[in-house]
Parts: C-alpha cells; sequence; structure tokens
C-alpha cells in the first residue's frame, strides 16, 4: 500500500520517526561555524535590502555610533580572511529557516530530505519487502545510529549521506525515478554540493568508483553517461556558484573570501611539516609561519584556531599574515611531501585510519552550556540560536541533552560492528557478490546484482568520505559521523532484498496482515466507485486548477517569507509574491487546466487573468487582512498559515470562475462561426 503513496507521504512520517527521537531525548543544537553560516545569511539578505529596497546604511553621529561602526567593519574585513571555507549557500538556507522557525524548523527539513532520499532507496532496493519495513527502517536508524543528531545538527554534515544516497539513485536507479522525483533528486543533489567543500570532491570520487562499477557490470552507455553528466554539471554548477558570490564580495568589500590553511596546519601537526618547517626556516625559508616554529604544533585545530600563546598560530595574526599563511599553503604542503614522501604518505594514510574509526556524535550533541558560558560564544548569535528552541535557563541549565555522549558511544560503535559484519555476511550470499563472482555473472539487468552493487558503492562512499576529511581537514569525528549511518542502512536495505516474497507472505499470514489486505481489496471497488460519482459531480478543470492554486499558494507563502526578510510588511510583502504566483499559475493553467481557451491571445489571457486575480487577490486580502486585525497573534510563522489559507480559498472561487469563463472562455473557431451565420435565414 505505501508503494502506492506519493513519495513524500511516507518520507513525512519518516521524518516524524526521527523527531520524535530527537524530541524525546534532546534538541537541535549548534556548533561553532554555525555562527558563520548565519552570518552568511545575514549578510545575504541585508544585501538584497540594500540592493532591491535602496535601504541604506544608518549613518552614524555619536562618536560611540563612529567607533561602533568602524568596529564592525574592521570585523567583517578580517572575517573575510577565514570564511570562505564556510558555504555561503547553506548559510542562506540555515538563515532562512532557523530565523522564522528556530532550529526545530531547519531540524526538520533536514531530516525529511533524508527520510525522503532513504525512502526512494528502500523502494528500489528491496522492491519486494512490505510498507512497514521503511518505517522499522527509520526507527532502527534513529534508535541506533548517529541519524537524528546529524539531521538535527545547525551544520551542512547531514547532507554528505544525501550526496551518497543521490548518487546511488542517480546511478543504480534512475529508471524507477518518477518523472518529478528525477528532477528533485537533481536538485537536492546540487544543493549538497554548494552546502560544502568536501562535497564535489566527494562526488568526482564516486563518479569514478561508480562508471568502473557500472562498466563491470555491463550498464548500457545511455545509463553511464546520463550518471556522469548530472554529476558533471552538478559539480561545476557549485563551483560556479560559490565564485559568483565570492565575486560579489570582493566587487562590494574590496575583500577576497579566503579559507583557512586546513593542510598546511594538517601537515604541521602530522610531524613531517613540523620537521620541515624547522629545517626550512634555519636555512631562511620566508613561510609567515616561521615565527612559531618552537611551538609543539602537535594538534591542528589548535594551531588554527586557539588563542592561547603556547599553542596557537593562526587565529593569532593579524589579516595581512593571515592571508600570507593562507597563500603559502599549497607551496608549503607540496615541499613537505617533496622533502619528507615517505613519513607524510604514511602520516596521511593514518589520518585516513583514524577517521574511519572515530565517528561518536561530541559535537552534534554538545552541551549548550559549554557556548553560553564561554567568554567569546557566549556573545554570539549562537545563544540566540539556542534560546529560541526552547527554556535554557539563565546558564543553560535547563536545555541540556537527556543522553550522554558516552551513553550513545556504547551503542553506536557496537552497531556500526554489527553492521560491517552484517554486510560482509549478506555479500557472502549466493544471489549477492559471493554468488556473481563463482558464476562470473554480475550484470546490470539482474535486481539483485544492482542492490548489491548499490551497497557496495554506498560502502565506498563511506571509506572515501573518510580519506577526503582525514587527509584534508584531520581526523574529526563528525566527519565521519555525518555517514557512517548509512552502514547499518544499506545493511538492513540489502538484507531486505535479500528475503524472497515468499518469506514476506508467510510473515504477512502469521501476523494477521492478510486481513488488512482483504480489507483493502474490498474497499477498493468502493473507493472507485466513490471516486467516479465524485469525478462527475467535480469539474475536471477544476480539480487541475485546485492543484495549480496550491502550487501558487506555495509560491506566494514562500515568496511572503523571502520579502519579510527583505524589510517589506506583511501586506507590501504581498505584491511582489502575489505578482510572481500569479505569472506562474497563468502559465501552467493556460497549458494545462484549460487547455480548451489556449485560443484565445496570449496578451488577452494574460491581461484578463490579471484582472480576475486581482479581484481575487482583492478577496483573498480582506479575509487576510481581517484575520490579522482580529487575531494579531496571528503574525508570528507558522500561525500566519491559518490568515494565508483562508485568503486563499476565498480567492480561489472568485479566480476560478473568472478564469473560466473570462480569461481562458473557450471561443469557437471562426469557420464554425462563417458556417453558422451562412445558416441563418437573413443569408
Amino acid at each position: 500500500m505505501i508503494r502506492r503513496l506519493p513519495s513524500l507521504v511516507p518520507a513525512l512520517f519518516g521524518a516524524l520517526i526521527i523527531m520524535t527521537f530527537v524530541a524525546a531525548v534532546g534538541r537541535p543544537n549548534v556548533f561553532t561555524d554555525t555562527r558563520d553560516y548565519m552570518i552568511h545569511g545575514a549578510r545575504f539578505y541585508q544585501a538584497l535590502r540594500r540592493t532591491f529596497l535602496n535601504e541604506k546604511e544608518p549613518v552614524p553621529v555619536t562618536a560611540e555610533q563612529k567607533q561602533a561602526a568602524e568596529l564592525l567593519k574592521w570585523h567583517k574585513h578580517f572575517d573575510h580572511s577565514n570564511v570562505g571555507a564556510r558555504s555561503p549557500y547553506y548559510g542562506i538556507f540555515l538563515y532562512t529557516l532557523a530565523h522564522r522557525g528556530t532550529l526545530w524548523l531547519l531540524a526538520s527539513v533536514q531530516a525529511l530530505a533524508c527520510a525522503w532520499m532513504i525512502f526512494l532507496l528502500w523502494r528500489s532496493m528491496a522492491a519486494e519487502a512490505p510498507g512497514w519495513t521503511y518505517y522499522a527502517l527509520m526507527a532502527a536508524l534513529s534508535l541506533g545510529t548517529s541519524l537524528p543528531w546529524v539531521a538535527s545538527f545547525a551544520m551542512p554534515d547531514i547532507f554528505a549521506a544525501v550526496l551518497v544516497i543521490g548518487a546511488a539513485l542517480l546511478l543504480f536507479y534512475r529508471t524507477e525515478l518518477t518523472r518529478w522525483e528525477k528532477p528533485a533528486v537533481c536538485v537536492i543533489v546540487g544543493a549538497t554540493l554548494a552546502f560544502h567543500g568536501s562535497h564535489p570532491l566527494l562526488l568526482i570520487a564516486m563518479v569514478v568508483v561508480g562508471v568502473a562499477m557500472a562498466r563491470l557490470m555491463k550498464a548500457p552507455k545511455s545509463a553511464i553517461r546520463g550518471y556522469v553528466q548530472i554529476a558533471g554539471i552538478g559539480v561545476v554548477s557549485a563551483v560556479v556558484a560559490l565564485f559568483v558570490y565570492a565575486e560579489a564580495i570582493y566587487l562590494h568589500t574590496g575583500d577576497h573570501l579566503r579559507r583557512p590553511p586546513f593542510m598546511m596546519a594538517l601537515v604541521i601537526s602530522d610531524g613531517p611539516g613540523r620537521t620541515y618547517l624547522r629545517e626550512s626556516c634555519a636555512k631562511g625559508a620566508p613561510w609567515v609561519i616561521c615565527p612559531f616554529r618552537n611551538l609543539p604544533l602537535k594538534n591542528s585545530d589548535q594551531i588554527l584556531w586557539s588563542s592561547q600563546p603556547a599553542t596557537g598560530v593562526f587565529n593569532r595574526m593579524n589579516y595581512e599574515d593571515r592571508v600570507a599563511m593562507e597563500q603559502q599553503e599549497t607551496e608549503f604542503v607540496v615541499a613537505t611531501f617533496f622533502h619528507h614522501p615517505v613519513a607524510q604518505t604514511i602520516a596521511s594514510l593514518k589520518d585516513w585510519g583514524q577517521q574511519l574509526t572515530e565517528f561518536y556524535v561530541d559535537d552534534p550533541l554538545r552541551r549548550p552550556m559549554a557556548f553560553m558560558l564561554h567568554k567569546y560564544w557566549g556573545k554570539t548569535n549562537l545563544v540566540d540560536l539556542m534560546r529560541a528552541v526552547g527554556p535554557c535557563g539563565k546558564w543553560g541549565e535547563l536545555c541540556e541533552p537527556k543522553v550522554r555522549i558516552s551513553e550513545l558511544e556504547a551503542v553506536d560503535t557496537p552497531i556500526v560492528v554489527i553492521s560491517i559484519l552484517g554486510l560482509i555476511a549478506a555479500l557472502c550470499q549466493r544471489s549477492t557478490l559471493l554468488g556473481a563472482i563463482r558464476r562470473r555473472s554480475f550484470r546490470w539487468d539482474e535486481p539483485m546484482s544492482r542492490a548489491t552493487a548499490a551497497c557496495l558503492f554506498i560502502a565506498t562512499a563511506v571509506v572515501l568520505n573518510a580519506g577526503i576529511c582525514g587527509m584534508i581537514a584531520g581526523p574529526f569525528a563528525r566527519y565521519q559521523a555525518r555517514v557512517i549511518w548509512l552502514v547499518p542502512a544499506e545493511t538492513l536495505l540489502l538484507a531486505m532484498a535479500l528475503v524472497p516474497h515468499a518469506a514476506w507472505a508467510r510473515l504477512k499470514t502469521k501476523a494477521g496482515f492478510d486481513n488488512l489486505d482483504v480489507a483493502w481489496g474490498r474497499l477498493q471497488p468502493v473507493m472507485r466507485e466513490m471516486k467516479s460519482r465524485l469525478l462527475k459531480r467535480l469539474d475536471p478543470e477544476f480539480i487541475r486548477f485546485v492543484v495549480v492554486g496550491g502550487l501558487g499558494f506555495v509560491m506566494d507563502t514562500g515568496g511572503l517569507q523571502v520579502f519579510l526578510r527583505l524589510g517589506l510588511g506583511y501586506y507590501t510583502g504581498r505584491i511582489p509574491s502575489f505578482l510572481i504566483a500569479c505569472a506562474v499559475t497563468w502559465v501552467i493553467n493556460r497549458l494545462w487546466t484549460f487547455k480548451s481557451g489556449r485560443q484565445t491571445s496570449k496578451t488577452r489571457s494574460a491581461a484578463l487573468y490579471l484582472g480576475v486575480q486581482c479581484v481575487g487577490w482583492a478577496t483573498n486580502l480582506v479575509i487576510y487582512g481581517l484575520g490579522l486585525y482580529l487575531l494579531p497573534g496571528l503574525k508570528q510563522w507558522p500561525l500566519i498559515m491559518l490568515p494565508l489559507a483562508l485568503g486563499a480559498g476565498g480567492g480561489m472561487v472568485v479566480n476560478f470562475l473568472g478564469s473560466k469563463h473570462l480569461a481562458f472562455r473557450t471561443r469557437a473557431p471562426m469557420a464554425a462561426k462563417s458556417a453558422a451565420v451562412a445558416d441563418t435565414p437573413a443569408a
């Protein structure tokens, strides 16, 4: 039954399972980098307001205001030396959702994206599994893996796993996706590529692996070509999007967006870089980090972000030295590999191995008190984000998670180990990898071969993620926690795929689900008869009009939220959002809803449609304004959806009647008119 529903419906329940577990045990959480993403989003909307609304910066008058303005300008200038590593597009995504809907809305959207991709993979891989197994899968992943914590984390980490699932779907199961699911998956994959700098690298590595696997399985050339094209377009689009944003910052401020020297700090902390630094500085090398060469330099995180004189480097530098260190990073790393190739290769492989084994959820479940009591982070936007989620008390004592990191680690680690063993056992079955090797038959057109290949592809992506993150930025637990839950997920999915249809049928009989099927079978004719009678009574054009109106309502609502952030009011913001929704719905209504009315000229139809929409909009606005006047509390998001919905419902009747009988009125052909005139007695 679940397979007959639109995929978004079960995904909503899957996301609800994730968020229920988050709400029961903890709450959405933040990280230090969340501050930088929020700053990106806030400055983006500020730039839009100044560009399109001609909003002027407040002119400082007093000496204190001038000093504050100069300090803010300096902070922006200084931030540009390191925020280039934070995606502005995830910042916009985070700010848009969290600023109005709190972190709960952000976490819910991230959980929904993840649950939907898991559903598509479940539907494709475990084609014979009954519907309840999807919900069991989501419950198991929520209870025993890092999924809920990463999904509710105000960071782009969850989208690494979304990218892996999306890449697997586009390679192995693109033909199983519906006409709207395929572009939706492509859009989500494209967004993930723009959300974090490691994601394009991960996808490029997965393209190489995927093409090799597809060729081994003798996949159709069209499938391989389509996969490579989609991946290539996504990577290029993400790079161009980041370049455009960086150029906009440069044109506006004169600053280049820069990223911290992660690899330079890593090779130094690994040991070979530290040795080379001291050797080269003794010979007069011009490295800007030379004055710090006698520090311990054994931790890359401290090298970059510590402010202590005994451990910190990058965070203690002035702007010019920061830029110089960033510019020297590539040359320094290459020189380190050149002078100590064996030692650095071994160190990098150790980083890779360490990253593979570290995946506890320390950062996604860090105690909020750690931020609120901090002398620096306690003064940033992180505190407001955490307090907006729910009561935290004066020092954060009321919003502590109900579970400890050590308790989660004691559960997560054994589950991952058991999942790896289970995956190996599943791959050794006669119908999966081992059997295919023995038969020398591992073909694309065999469902179990594709399911096996998809699992191997996802497992390889987990390993590649550890290599990319561990050898570029350094081994940190959250880099692997973001994808490690894919191992239990793919193990369970492959196990479901291995269960034959007859076994599922026997299980259904023993559980008594056959009675449900009988009841559903008896209900089907009744529902078809009711549907037939309802359609006879309803105008088909009205049904299509309601669908298009729903799309227009979503665009109107979303547009209003955007224009509210740009500084427009609750009434003035409706004007541009209404016009955008009106233009889109006119095109769809002309091409789909009122096909017979396409004989009317576009200019006349558009003018009449705009007039009808204005009358409908006036009706809409009266109901909307009356609701806000009588109940001012509805101005808060998401309660504002209620007057918006009531207004849309009232205006819809007016819009439909006017659209059908005026804007898209069916006109008789000229030949028919001439014949009618000729048949009159006067003729």
